[in-house]
């Protein structure tokens, strides 16, 4: 719902120019082939009026200030662009606060707001001054900052209310008895929605709710940045991507500053309720869950989160206790070494020793040519899934300019460990056609997938098939482009993830999502891909509000280690179909048609992911 806030707010600067003749020429220029009744339409009354702020700044891609950062924190060459932010942060709270969305009376709202706002005195109220001057103890941060704003805005909601109702009564009083029954009972529910709304924003209730809800939401966006640097990864990587798609809806929209706090409909009522019972832990979920769905919250999504907490708790006892017995066995093994050391030392003299020594080294030698030809066997393995591939070049080569890469040395080998990955036949699936892939999954052990049309699985081999991905995983630039999460135990296996952003391009039409990236480890020790996709903001799946908040792809329970692939013999079908281009910011595949390559079916770029400190 954020993000229909953006479109509302980006059609009221258009619908507010000065000039009547730019209003009609501005609109459908700006905002190309988005309707602007399909906007108006997909925006509802409830949950518009209890909107947050999410106290970050952003600026090229990076955050520049977090809720924890204090003014001596900021770099200098940002200041002057963060004092900018904050001197429209009044209005942009403002406008999180008391603004409400009603078809039809949407402008008229606004303008009552700015006659309000632009009114109101803010003699002694300097928000840059407060931030820049506070010393010492007196030091505040970000968040204490936007919270200051708030308590100062709410001194007027109360002035407002009393205007708006006003107004909406004298609207309704003087509505036309010449309108047709049906035109006016709509218009009139319309106003009375308006009148109780700003009655109800003269009551002290409502007004410490707004307050509250806000300290709440600055509270758990500092405890999630202070609790370690997952958590810290994940909020910043969540509002990278809606900064993103801000920056999509907004490019044209030259008086709205991209990088600003945004704001999101959150429902106060049941924010404050899970802080009440479950405090802040809780809080922080929600507001991750709403940053990464984009959706308001309700008394499910409250206990779907208390769930998953509950969960991951658990994995995290399991995974302890299983870390816990290896060590104790090793430790053992140890013992059993250094007693069988001790035994020997003491029942042969020195001669003997060395020649116990040698036999030793044999072994050693023996035992290394064993696991030589495991090495081997797993390698075996990996080709003998070739068959199950429509493959027999590298991954590098399905791309223009791509090479065979060199066979590496059992050194380069493990220094490069991390970044060796085999491929689960799941992901390989993608590359094949719809038909193909259709008849695998119908007859698959996925319940989820079966019955699906030709349409849906074209549809989501545009989002999965994406396995030029596999060149920037492996490269030494992955990192950049990456982050990492913690491993979770699910299914009977230990997994983990890599979260990247990303922009995809089809049919003219850009989409801003996470490159996600799910892995296992195998029997043999390899890193396994059983999940690769790109996930739009606007994804949505069967059970999605379930699962975890970020880094987890849990849509897939036991996983089958079966048929793998380290794609080493790899080949499309003959001709190049893609081509890869790499700058320090972005890594970029552009899909081509074959046979014509001036043709372009859709392109992916992995953008660098912000500097996270």
């Amino acid at each position: 719902m954020g993000m229909w806030l953006v479109w509302i707010f980006a059609l009221d600067n258009i619908l507010c120019a000065s000039k009547e003749e730019e209003k009609k020429c501005e609109l459908p220029r700006r905002l190309g082939e988005m309707n602007i009744k399909e906007i108006t339409e997909k925006v509802e009354i409830d949950g518009l009026d209890t909107k947050i702020i999410i106290p970050f700044i952003f600026h090229d891609a990076k955050p520049v200030v977090s809720p924890i950062t204090r003014y001596r924190d900021i770099s200098q060459e940002e200041r002057r662009y963060v004092e900018e932010i904050i001197k429209g942060l009044p209005k942009l709270v403002w406008d999180s606060m008391v603004w409400i969305y009603v078809p039809g009376y949407t402008w008229w709202i606004k303008s009552l707001m700015d006659i309000v706002f632009n009114a109101t005195s803010f003699e002694g109220f300097n928000p840059v001054d407060l931030y820049k001057k506070a010393k010492g103890k007196s030091e505040i941060r970000f968040a204490d900052l936007v919270m200051s704003i708030f308590r100062f805005n709410g001194r007027i909601v109360n002035r407002f209310g009393q205007r708006l109702a006003r107004e909406a009564e004298v609207k309704i009083k003087e509505m036309s008895n010449e309108m047709p029954s049906s035109e006016k009972k709509e218009k009139e529910e319309r106003l009375n929605q308006i009148l109780e709304y700003g009655k109800k924003l003269c009551t002290r209730e409502k007004q410490e709710e707004i307050l509250k809800a806000q300290k709440i939401v600055c509270d758990a966006c500092v405890y999630l940045w202070e609790k370690g640097s997952e958590d810290r990864v994940a909020i910043t990587m969540m509002v990278y991507l809606r900064n993103l798609e801000v920056q999509m809806i907004r490019s044209s929209m030259k008086k709205v500053k991209v990088g600003e706090p945004l704001a999101f409909c959150m429902n106060h009522e049941v924010l404050i309720s899970a802080y009440k019972e479950y405090k802040i832990g809780v809080a922080g979920e929600l507001v991750k869950q709403v940053l990464k769905n984009d959706k308001d919250i309700d008394s499910e999504s409250v206990n779907r989160v208390v769930c998953s907490i509950r969960e991951k708790e658990e994995d995290e006892r399991k995974r302890a206790e299983a870390e816990s017995a290896r060590n104790r066995e090793e430790l053992l093994r140890m013992e059993e070494r250094e007693r069988g050391k001790e035994k020997g030392s003491k029942g042969k003299g020195r001669k003997k020793r060395g020649k116990k020594g040698a036999g030793e080294a044999k072994e050693e030698s023996k035992e290394e040519d064993r696991g030589e030809e495991e090495e081997e066997s797993v390698e075996g393995r990996g080709e003998e899934e070739e068959e199950n591939v429509e493959a027999d070049v590298s991954v590098e080569e399905m791309a223009a300019g791509g090479a065979r890469p060199k066979k590496k040395s059992p050194k380069e080998k493990s220094k490069d460990e991390e970044r060796c990955y085999k491929v689960h036949k799941r992901v390989l699936r993608w590359m094949k056609s719809a038909e193909r892939i259709k008849y695998e999954l119908d007859n698959g052990e996925e319940e989820k997938w079966r019955g699906r049309s030709i349409e849906e699985i074209e549809e989501q081999k545009a989002l999965h098939d994406i396995i030029e991905v596999l060149k920037l995983l492996r490269s030494k630039e992955c990192d950049k482009f990456f982050v990492r999460t913690g491993k979770y135990m699910k299914g009977g296996s230990e997994r983990w993830n890599m979260v990247g952003v990303g922009i995809l391009e089809e049919g003219g039409k850009k989409r801003v999502g996470n490159v996600e990236v799910g892995l296992f480890e195998g029997k043999g020790g390899e890193n396994i891909i059983y999940h690769l996709m790109f996930k739009p903001t606007d994804f949505e799946e069967e059970g999605e509000g379930a699962r975890p908040s970020f880094g987890r792809c849990d849509g897939v329970d036991a996983i089958e280690e079966g048929r793998i692939s380290d794609m080493s013999g790899f080949q499309y079908p003959p001709g190049v179909r893609s081509e890869i281009t790499s700058s320090g910011s972005e890594f970029r595949i552009v899909w081509k048609n074959q046979r014509d390559t001036s043709l372009v079916l859709r392109s992916l770029t992995v953008l660098r992911i912000p500097e996270i400190r």
